[in-house]
């Protein structure tokens, strides 16, 4: 059913695309029914979603996508979030988000359409003016790639469809895989979903590009794309911080950042999108810049596609910890199809209508004016959108991955101009700016940047580049501040953008202080003994099981009592060995102390040993040594149980070594032996018939050069003095990382204020529209002659009156 279900929603999405173009091309008589099969599609996209969540709730394991990412023992928040912890999956997630998305699309341009649109002399509809079509033929026809890779890589495949020759026809398995434990927290049932959103929401701008280039009119579709535009701003900003919180506090990385391919591989994009946003922005307010505003939202859209290609490939499989394995052939080559369609189809239709793209301006540029500036701040966003870029391709361009530090390095002077550039944009006036009166709006930011950096060097900044990013960020912080209080207290939503930069500034000086000045130090922290690190005193109290007693696998906390100054607190960090990924999974515990953060990240756990370094005996073969009032020599190696063949496999496989144990005048052979298997060693302990004093175990053998063996004597008689159990940890402090969280927390703020704004002014717009109808009504309300006059001029009275309340009313407020 699920299938059916797919087809059904490819082919009604198609067929919309189909119909959409036929409007575009004059037929509008086929509008209502491209409506409807976007609606019909919408429907069964949303439909696939719901029974998929269903066959994963309910445990339909003889569905291979259900039984190989979830199963019995995963809470409901776990088990839905399954539903796009693979391949599949995620590419269904994101057709969904297309379907959700495109419905609030068709609704906003057939309303917006309706009120703007310019009418001929017979009241029909400008083509010229009409968005719909175009709009949505290019949406719909995104949204039927997407319905056809499920199709090709359907998550309703059965298990005997995918193991034919291994599972009978009808089987169905116990329980499922399960899912992996990385992504058993929390955030993986949010960040997902939020950042394909934010993905899906990149389509709107490029549909809009798109469209605009295609009908040669790029007055209108400006104004309907930019709230689009922001939104996917907020939403992608906001899914990529998530992202980054989730690896700083679940999976113990250490940090929120680690330039790995596929965290570059959303963060790209958005780079892109908010250099478009402010292109946009100057267009509207000066004329210019079209060819950069149409390219930027293309590349947006297109940049997303190549990250799918870059993620879902299975090319970055060796290079990152987030890629999918490989697809299979089928996807890989649509994936290249998918990429090269429109990626290739956006930049040809640049090219081909690069001549109408000029500016209707005539007006040089000056360079002392806002739009130089915001044009210079996108250029060198899209500068560290191509050094990003470039770095996360290395694997596809040459073997081997690129170091953190060629990012870190690369960016550092390319984020001084983002913060400088912005400061400067905010006090310069749009198209011309007064000289003096622009010199003289600096003295004040300049001095108290002046002030703060010096208190900062003096105190902890010594690199000079890291000093100049943290006064440009300073500087653009004071003057983001100063405008967006002001602006606030007058109208809250023409805040936003000064209240998105603030944000940014704040991230910015937060980035500083968290990855220039942590400090990290490795500890081997025993059972009860305290050790002092980073000006805290630290002691291993023990572990302690937690969890439901369902779980497949036994969680514990190691709890580590941190103290200083005589107050103290408990953090406790998480292991547990997971079956599914046959190895140790390790949580870190953090405590937050406003300015700072002490960061435990566990490495391992030492148990103790039942003998001690005395304990160790070296034996050449043949020499005999007196040991704890024992003689002792080593006879030979026993190969009786010794198997090259199993040794070669690395199957299971035992080698031992024979002593003569002399005690009291009594000789026994004892042989120790040691267990081989998978490259781990086990060493089997032996004790003497006679007496239950002594343990005997082999240790280090060398068989092929000297001959020699190593034997553990431990004489259980004597004080014990073994090494304790011993908690192996990372242990860092994170200074002002509250910063990077308020910060991004701050931008987000900004951007909904600023997207609310632009709401805000569709509605007054649509209001202003209304009451120009009012004007056309009332005025063909007359009769002929007189009469129709008398009636045209009232009814132009009485809408102008409206129209004159309303904006009466709107400069009020």
């Amino acid at each position: 059913m699920g299938t059916f279900i797919v087809y059904i929603a490819f082919f009604a999405c198609f067929l919309s695309a189909i119909l959409y173009l036929l409007v575009s091309r004059g037929n509008t008589k086929v509008i209502g029914a491209a409506r409807l099969m976007f609606h019909v599609s919408v429907v069964m996209t949303i439909s696939s979603a719901a029974y998929l969540l269903y066959l994963i709730i309910t445990h339909q394991f003889q569905f291979t996508y259900v039984w190989n990412y979830s199963s019995k023992d995963l809470p409901v928040n776990l088990l839905a979030s399954t539903f796009y912890a693979g391949q599949e999956g995620s590419f269904h997630l994101w057709a969904f988000m297309m379907a959700v998305l495109g419905v609030f699309l068709m609704s906003f341009l057939k309303s917006r359409d309706q009120d703007d649109h310019q009418k001929d002399h017979n009241g029909q509809i400008s083509k010229d003016t009409n968005f719909e079509p175009l709009v949505m033929f290019t949406f719909a026809f995104i949204q039927s790639f997407l319905l056809f890779i499920l199709i090709i890589k359907s998550p309703y495949l059965y298990v005997w469809e995918s193991f034919p020759k291994e599972v009978a026809i009808g089987f169905v398995p116990e329980d499922g895989r399960g899912l992996n434990p990385l992504l058993q927290n929390f955030w993986m049932t949010i960040h997902p979903p939020i950042l394909f959103a934010g993905f899906s929401s990149l389509a709107i701008p490029f549909c809009f590009a798109i469209a605009a280039l295609v009908k040669n009119q790029y007055n209108r579709w400006l104004k309907l794309a930019l709230p689009w535009t922001l939104f996917a701003g907020m939403v992608l900003g906001v899914g990529i911080m998530l992202g980054g919180f989730w690896a700083y506090g679940v999976l113990g990385w250490g940090g929120y950042w680690g330039w790995d391919p596929v965290e570059n591989s959303s963060f790209v994009p958005w780079i892109v999108i908010v250099a478009a946003i402010h292109s946009m922005i100057a267009e509207e307010k000066t004329g210019k810049f079209k060819k950069t505003s149409l390219l930027l939202c293309v590349i947006a859209f297109v940049l997303v596609l190549y990250s799918t290609f870059l993620t879902r490939s299975g090319i970055l499989g060796d290079a990152s910890v987030h890629s999918f394995v490989d697809p299979g052939q089928e996807v890989y080559l649509f994936l290249v199809v998918f990429l090269s369609l429109f990626g290739g189809g956006g930049i040809a239709l640049i090219l081909f209508r690069m001549k109408s793209l000029g500016s209707d301006s005539k007006q040089a540029s000056n360079l002392l004016s806002r739009e130089s500036a915001v044009f210079i701040g996108a250029i060198t966003l899209c500068a560290t959108a191509l050094v990003i870029a470039v770095g996360t391709s290395w694997p596809i361009l040459a073997k081997g991955t690129i170091d953190p530090a060629f990012y870190n390095k690369m960016n550092l002077p390319l984020a001084i101009m983002i913060a400088a550039i912005n400061g400067i944009s905010i006090l310069l006036a749009w198209k011309h700016t007064d000289e003096k009166r622009f010199y003289k709006s600096l003295y004040l930011p300049l001095i108290i940047t002046g002030v703060v950096t010096a208190v900062l060097v003096a105190f902890a900044v010594r690199d000079v580049l890291i000093a100049i990013f943290v006064a440009a960020s300073v500087f653009a912080l004071i003057i983001n501040a100063n405008i967006a209080i002001k602006i606030f207290i007058k109208n809250n939503l023409k805040a936003g953008p000064y209240i998105a930069h603030l944000g940014i500034m704040i991230l910015f000086l937060g980035i500083i202080g968290s990855s220039q000045y942590s400090e990290e130090v490795n500890l081997s922290l025993p059972l009860n003994e305290t050790k002092s690190a980073l000006g805290y005193d630290m002691t291993y109290k023990g572990a302690t099981p937690f969890g439901n007693k369902d779980d497949k696998d036994e969680k514990y906390h190691f709890n580590v009592v941190v103290e200083k100054d005589g107050k103290g607190f408990l953090l406790q960090p998480v292991m547990f060995y997971s079956e599914y990924s046959d190895g140790i999974m390790k949580n870190p515990d953090i405590a937050n102390l406003g300015i700072k953060d002490v960061y435990l990240a566990p490495m391992s756990l030492e148990s103790p040993k039942p003998f001690n370094d005395e304990d160790v005996y070296l034996f050449k073969k043949g020499e005999e040594k007196e040991v704890k009032g024992l003689t002792i020599k080593f006879i030979d190696f026993d190969r009786s149980k010794f198997s090259q063949e199993s040794m070669k496999t690395g199957a299971e496989n035992t080698i031992g070594a024979e002593f003569e144990v002399t005690q009291g005048g009594k000789t026994e052979t004892v042989i120790a032996e040691q267990h081989m298997h998978d490259g781990q060693t086990n060493n089997i302990p032996v004790r003497l018939k006679d007496s239950d004093h002594f343990t005997f175990m082999l240790s280090k053998i060398n068989v092929a050069s000297d001959m020699t063996a190593e034997l553990i004597v431990v004489d259980e008689t004597a004080p014990s003095v073994t090494a304790p159990e011993t908690l192996v940890l990372t242990a860092s402090i994170k200074p002002f990382i509250n910063l990077v969280w308020g910060g991004t927390i701050i931008m987000a703020l900004g951007f909904f204020a600023s997207l609310s704004g632009r709401v805000k002014r569709f509605r007054q717009s649509q209001s202003t529209v209304n009451g120009s109808k009012d004007i056309v009504h009332n005025g063909t309300n007359g009769t002929n002659g007189i009469n129709g006059t008398n009636g045209h001029k009232n009814g132009h009275d009485n809408g102008h009156n409206k129209v004159h309340d309303k904006s009466h009313k709107q400069k009020s407020h």
